[in-house]
This record gives structure tokens, sequence and C-alpha cells, in this order.
């Protein structure tokens, strides 16, 4: 899980900072959460809009794959939630799996085979080893001093999967939303709520 915290120490006016330092426990709190949810809100529809622009394809993208398509982008995007607030600012975080490792980078080892198998071609993209011989009927094999699982079609032999011990990345770009986009949009759903309370007053 991501968390993040997101307040408005370092980006308020002198004149807001003064209204800010006046409230105190749940006020500031209550205006805070707003401030979150405005953030949290922002963040999914960052998501969304860096999905649909193909964010996440990397270098050897494949195309969609047969099963879920483009499910993490959407599973970031929704991932996005309010967690808590208090008078010092707010947290939101995201669930969403393997967004952590996205952010994080790091290397990647089988757990259960010997091989991590890489999908080289578009059909097998998002699918086990066997899920794909169950689909296609094809018989998959390891040719002799080769790291591949292939099949024999009409033309030869054709590698499917590449077989590594390990895959190790880094970071990806642009995964996290940009800080400033975040502290906007809390500043501005801060000082609606805040207009709100005045009002109400």
């Amino acid at each position: 899980m991501i968390r993040l915290s997101v307040n408005v120490k370092d980006s308020a006016s002198p004149a807001l900072a003064a209204v800010i330092s006046a409230l105190t426990g749940p006020e500031a709190a209550g205006l805070n959460a707003v401030g979150g949810r405005s953030a949290s809100n922002a963040a999914a529809s960052y998501h969304r809009t860096f999905d649909q622009s193909g964010g996440w394809r990397g270098k050897r993208y494949l195309g969609p794959s047969q099963t879920d398509g483009s499910r993490f982008g959407a599973d970031v995007a929704r991932g996005w939630k309010f967690d808590s607030s208090d008078k010092q600012g707010a947290i939101i975080s995201n669930d969403a799996d393997h967004y952590r490792f996205k952010i994080t980078g790091g290397t990647i080892t089988p757990k259960r085979w010997r091989y991590l198998t890489i999908p080289l071609v578009p059909e097998a993209k998002g699918l086990r080893a066997a899920t794909y011989v169950q689909n296609t009927g094809l018989k998959l094999f390891q040719p002799r001093g080769k790291r591949v699982l292939a099949v024999k079609d009409g033309k030869g032999i054709r590698p499917i999967y590449a077989l590594v011990s390990s895959v190790t990345m880094g970071p990806w770009p642009n995964a996290l939303p940009p800080e400033e986009l975040l502290t906007d949009h809390f500043l501005s759903g801060w000082r609606d709520a805040l207009e709100a309370h005045i009002e109400d007053a």
C-alpha cells in the first residue's frame, strides 16, 4: 500500500496560514478531510488519464491482454482513497496490487518454479504457460540450449515465452501523481470547505 501525506503548510498564503493556525482540533481535521478527499479524487483522475494515454506501456508492450486488458491501470485509478485526517493534514493511500512495486522498482524472482516466463507474443500476454497451452491446444517445450518455451508450427519452432531467473526494474516514470497536483486540489477542497464553514458560523 502507498500512503501519502498532504498538507498546506508550504503552499498557503500568509493570510490563509493565519486562518489555518486559528483552527484547531476537530475543525481543522474536518477541513483537512475535505482537502484529502479532493486530493484523492485528483490522483484517481490523474491515473485514469495516465492509463488511457499509454502511461503503463513499456518498450516491450505487446498489446492488450486477452484476459485483463488494462486492468492494472484501472485498478490503480480505483485504488486511491482518503484514509484519515487530523489538524496537521490528511493521508490518502492506494492499495492496488503491484502498484508499490511500480513506484519503488525492484527484483522479481520465481517463487514456485525455476524460471519466470516472459511472454514474447501478444497471444501469450497475461497468460501463464499452462493457460496458454489450455487455450491454444499447442504443446510448449524448451529447445535444447535455449531459455525459451516454444511451439512447433508450420514454419518451424516459434518462441512463446522467454525463461529468466529474475527481472529487475527501476521505478516507473510518473507512477506517482505530481505533488503539485495533489497540493493544488487539497487546497481547493480545503478552501471550499472553509468558505462553507465561515458562512455557517
